[in-house]
């Protein structure tokens, strides 16, 4: 059963935000989002942020949650690699199971009308999915390639594909295959013909892929707060409760806040 949080019509929003926080993009998503709060855009509060390692030297890593405790906002760690190491070698399925409860343990003290992943970089377990709402960026197109986004960009750059672009989608247990709720579409045909190296292509893909994803999200939350799209039990409606029948393009829309 999905856990109902109480959210009342007009009331702020509360977002838990999960990240990694690995490298540039995932801070960047964390910046932007700040930002779109602070100036009245998204009319959302991020309940807490979520991080799956340690700083261990990790420069990004530390500006996100350094950012995060300025504004006030709780700061959840719970290393995932060092996480009953022993069960993770023996079943990998249990293991996420254990580390979605211990997660989900240290949460519970926080509201959450929908997660936000942003540069998370673990695959969620089943009950974590089918108790909450949650949303993950995901570097590809809908209904196509699964994995990093240097596994795709790489397939990408190797393939024949005439566009690129990423998706906003609905977590399921199913590794990036969950409902789109969002997506941006990009073509790279001239981009083939001035890189002809694949290393170079895929740099100036995964650059432009870079600079429309954090748009993308933040359309796509602004769009869930202000009720234009309501995300319910792995599916998605309109505002007036209506099942959507196809995905949302964003692309127009990127289009005209990067120019």
């Amino acid at each position: 059963m999905k856990v109902m949080l109480i959210t009342l019509s007009g009331m702020t929003k509360r977002i838990g935000w999960f990240t990694t926080g690995r490298g540039p993009g995932s801070l960047g998503l964390f910046s932007m989002m700040m930002s779109k709060i602070k100036s009245g855009e998204i009319d959302a509060n991020l309940s807490f942020v979520f991080i799956n390692r340690e700083i261990k030297g990790n420069h990004f890593r530390a500006k996100l949650i350094s950012m995060a405790e300025e504004d006030g906002i709780p700061v959840v760690i719970l290393p995932s690699d060092g996480f009953q190491s022993d069960l993770k070698q023996k079943n990998m399925s249990d293991w996420r199971d254990a580390y979605g409860k211990a997660m989900r343990d240290q949460l519970s003290r926080y509201d959450m009308d929908f997660g936000v992943l942003a540069g998370y970089m673990l695959i969620l377990d089943p009950n974590t999915c089918q108790q909450f709402d949650i949303i993950n960026l995901h570097p590809a197109l809908p209904n196509t390639y699964q994995g990093t986004w240097e596994e795709i960009v790489r397939r990408v750059a190797l393939g024949e594909d005439k566009t690129y672009g990423a998706m906003v989608h609905i977590c399921t247990p199913e590794l990036d295959r969950g409902e789109t709720v969002a997506y941006d579409e990009f073509d790279i045909s001239d981009m083939r013909k001035i890189h002809r190296s694949p290393d170079e292509l895929s740099k100036a893909i995964r650059a432009m892929g870079v600079r429309r994803e954090a748009p993308l999200l933040m359309e796509t939350i602004r769009s869930i707060v202000d009720g234009d799209m309501i995300i319910r039990d792995g599916e998605v409606f309109d505002r007036n409760g209506a099942k959507s029948k196809e995905h949302r393009c964003l692309s127009r829309t990127i289009d005209e806040l990067l120019n």
